[in-house]
């Protein structure tokens, strides 16, 4: 069984769980990384792998609530990085949502799969707005958040990223080849900062799994089966 997460969310903001069961080991994981990696492909696949083998998966993409997404979309500049703490403000508003949906989902599935998550504001925030670490934790304050238990980061060559996503008509306004250069630099510094524990703002992110996957010459196939490889060697390690 699979459910996508806003199915779930009524007119008032609240979920709908009345057609879940409860009692599951809830282990939450994230797919992170640079636009154009495949993240979506690995969530839906990651999904469907796992329902067919029984397990009952919801999943989600951050930012989750429509009306923030037309908001960040629309309501910040277009013409560059001119309200980095408004913007800021409304990315830490959407991790505390999804923290708050991750909470009530706890025992009601197997696994919750979202595209995207708290950790996005450390490399695709970094790349939008060029401030550090420590100036988005500031603001983000991941101590008040739920936690992942496994994070796969997704990277891939600029130039290929660009390739797979340009005819996408869905494409938000930092999708473009420019801002890929720099996104992937700063998703392979992330994940090596993460292992490396040089920054103490990521020390939350340490209590996680994290695992790396390049794309760049990978099929979407070959992505799932390295990925549900890496699943099962979080799950044997922790459980």
């Amino acid at each position: 069984m699979k459910v996508f997460l806003p199915d779930l969310v009524r007119s008032n903001g609240a979920l709908d769980l009345s057609g879940l069961k409860h009692g599951y080991p809830t282990k939450y994981l994230c797919i992170t990384g640079q636009d154009g990696s495949g993240k979506t492909s690995l969530r839906d696949g990651l999904a469907e792998y796992l329902s067919d083998r029984g397990k009952t998966v919801i999943t989600a993409k951050s930012p989750c609530d429509k009306y923030l997404v037309h908001l960040l979309n629309n309501a910040i500049s277009q013409n560059g990085y001119e309200d980095w703490y408004t913007e800021q403000m409304l990315f830490s508003f959407a991790d505390g949502l999804l923290s708050n949906y991750m909470i009530q989902l706890r025992g009601y599935c197997d696994f919750f799969i979202c595209q995207r998550g708290p950790i996005d504001q450390y490399a695709h925030g970094v790349t939008r707005s060029g401030k550090s670490y420590s100036e988005i934790y500031n603001i983000q304050r991941p101590e008040r958040l739920a936690m992942f238990n496994m994070y796969i980061h997704l990277n891939c060559d600029a130039a290929v990223a660009w390739e797979r996503i340009c005819e996408d008509e869905g494409k938000d306004r930092y999708e473009y080849p420019e801002y890929f250069e720099r996104q992937v630099v700063n998703t392979k510094k992330l994940y090596d900062d993460i292992m490396n524990g040089s920054q103490k703002e990521l020390d939350f992110l340490r209590e996680s799994y994290n695992t790396y996957i390049d794309t760049t010459n990978m099929t979407i196939p070959d992505v799932l089966s390295k990925a549900i490889l890496q699943l099962y060697g979080y799950l044997k390690y922790y459980d």
